[in-house]
């Protein structure tokens, strides 16, 4: 008897699972500064990081990227081909850049994460709440709609 061969599940329904996993993480996030919840954050971080590497595999993929080793690279360093694409440069330029870019946002929340407030010092701390996490959830929405939007006009 033969093996079957493997059936590979598309990139666009495994970034859609991990957005899935994203949006149900958080809510449970309760924002106490529990290790359960610290771990949750963990959590939704690592799977929104998933979501957005399968984003880059489908994008690449549309975008007709040639690259042996694309799908074995970070998602940082897929993103950082998939920004010499003449079609999605600035968009994806745009949110590595601002302040208020996914890439840069999930970058600031992990070290916020890693790095707890200092609760010595008396200068006011950004902290992390619900409100940031909504606003990093819809950025990547909005981010990942505007790619495909683009993708589809060219």
């Amino acid at each position: 008897m033969g093996s079957k061969p493997e059936k590979l599940v598309n990139p666009k329904e495994l970034l859609n699972l991990y957005l899935d996993i994203c949006e149900d993480i958080l809510k449970n996030l309760t924002f106490d500064g529990s290790n359960q919840d610290k771990n949750n954050l963990y959590l939704f971080l690592s799977s929104l990081e998933q979501s957005l590497d399968f984003l880059a595999l489908d994008v690449s993929s549309i975008a007709n990227v040639e690259s042996k080793s694309f799908a074995k690279l970070n998602y940082i360093s897929k993103w950082n081909i998939l920004i010499e694409e003449p079609a999605i440069k600035n968009i994806i330029k745009n949110e590595f850049n601002n302040p208020d870019g996914i890439f840069f946002l999930i970058k600031l929340t992990k070290e916020k994460l890693f790095n707890p407030i200092d609760t010595t010092i008396i200068a006011s701390n950004d902290t992390i709440n619900l409100k940031k996490i909504n606003l990093i959830l819809d950025k990547y929405k909005r981010f990942m709609l505007l790619l495909r939007k683009t993708l589809e006009e060219c």
